[in-house]
């Protein structure tokens, strides 16, 4: 039989806290939360990367389907508007034409172009003049102090961009290009230029790039053919014929 000593040091052996905290232990490790079963990267279930790239890749075809609709419809109505413009009489297509470039004088550029190829087609084959340059086509460019500025309209001597009357409204007008020069000062906040022919030439250098290549905003420049920047020197010269000429690059 057991005494009562060796009873309680049993009971003291039972209760001591090495005990207590191997027991602990042993619970605590089975309680553990283990391997995540059923998911894959992504922290979606049943998904994984496979299911983002098939999501990936429905979505493309969607979008080429779409676009492909789109181009589907864009031709037929091409189609159909073709066939409208082919029942019109031909002095009815004129009118229109007139009525279009005085809608936007941008299509003039179109209708120049499409002129001067007509008369190329037809044996145009123009003669050396005396002061035109070499790299000139339309009779009316001078010689440029750079490479890059000796650029042509590229026009027939008839349809230079420089004689047209768009040309005279758009870059020449006073009026116009008081309008434009008063605009640009109150958007940047610049002060009038003092030389009043330096200041109507540059706005008309600008009207020009605006009404041929539209808003290309800053440091994004384009150059001005030859015939067009002598003939706005022309009207608006200066002085002691001192010209920038053209720079890009730069916010102006």
């Amino acid at each position: 039989m057991e005494t009562e000593e060796n009873f309680n040091a049993s009971s003291q052996r039972s209760s001591s806290p090495e005990s207590s905290s191997s027991s602990d232990f042993r619970r605590i490790r089975g309680r553990g939360r283990g391997r995540r079963r059923g998911r894959r990267p992504g922290g979606v279930r049943g998904r994984g990367v496979r299911g983002v790239r098939g999501v990936g890749a429905r979505r493309r075809i969607n979008q080429e389907a779409a676009a492909e609709r789109v181009a589907a419809a864009r031709e037929q109505r091409d189609v159909q508007l073709r066939a409208t413009i082919a029942t019109l009489e031909e002095q009815t297509l004129r009118n229109l034409v007139g009525r279009i470039c005085e809608r936007d004088p941008t299509f003039v550029f179109d209708v120049l172009n499409e002129a001067s190829q007509n008369e190329r087609r037809q044996g145009y084959h123009p003669q050396p003049s005396d002061g035109v340059p070499s790299w000139c086509t339309c009779n009316h460019c001078r010689g440029m102090p750079s490479e890059i500025e000796k650029l042509c309209c590229g026009q027939t001597p008839t349809n230079c961009f420089s004689i047209v009357p768009d040309f005279q409204r758009v870059v020449l007008d006073d009026l116009v290009l008081l309008v434009a020069r008063r605009y640009r000062e109150d958007i940047i906040a610049a002060a009038p230029d003092a030389d009043l022919n330096r200041g109507n030439r540059h706005a008309a250098y600008r009207q020009f790039i605006l009404w041929h290549h539209g808003h290309l905003g800053a440091r994004n420049r384009r150059v001005i053919p030859s015939c067009c920047v002598w003939r706005i020197r022309d009207k608006f010269p200066d002085t002691f014929s001192q010209y920038r000429g053209f720079i890009g690059g730069r916010l102006g």
